[in-house]
């Protein structure tokens, strides 16, 4: 059975704006670009990627229609890098999001890693460190930026 990486938003943003634990994610992309193992991003999680780098590239974080376009670049970059855009459970998402101070995004992905037995690629954030349910998470960086 192919190992499978499930990327929080934080991961990818770290990589496509050279955040410290960059480097860590690009290996771990690097992996699923080669086959060696399945890449997911919860379809909340790519929302949210979408309208943060629209708002980063926009004008005084306000996205326009050129940081639209240059999100969505980014996330098809993504797609064609071997990144499956995945529907979480979404009640399985509120049960999470009902127990603690996560994010409704992260709560999908915690949910996406828990159906599919994936491991969820996470940053320093302690939003992980106290989960309503068992997953495997691997932080690629200490701390949160």
């Amino acid at each position: 059975m192919t190992e499978t990486y499930v990327f929080d938003t934080e991961a990818i943003i770290a990589y496509l704006y050279d955040e410290p634990g960059c480097d860590v994610v690009e290996a771990l992309l690097t992996e699923v670009r080669d086959g060696s193992v399945e890449g997911l991003l919860a379809e909340t999680n790519a929302a949210e990627l979408f309208y943060l780098i629209a708002r980063a590239e926009g004008d005084e974080d306000s996205p326009t229609q050129d940081s639209f376009r240059t999100a969505d670049r980014d996330v098809r970059a993504l797609q064609r890098w071997g990144i499956v855009l995945k529907r979480a459970d979404w009640r399985l998402a509120g049960e999470i999001k009902a127990d603690g101070h996560i994010s409704l995004a992260d709560a999908h992905a915690v949910a996406l890693a828990a159906e599919t037995d994936g491991t969820l690629i996470a940053g320093g954030d302690d939003d992980f460190d106290s989960l309503p349910i068992a997953v495997d998470v691997t932080r690629f960086r200490d701390e949160s930026v």
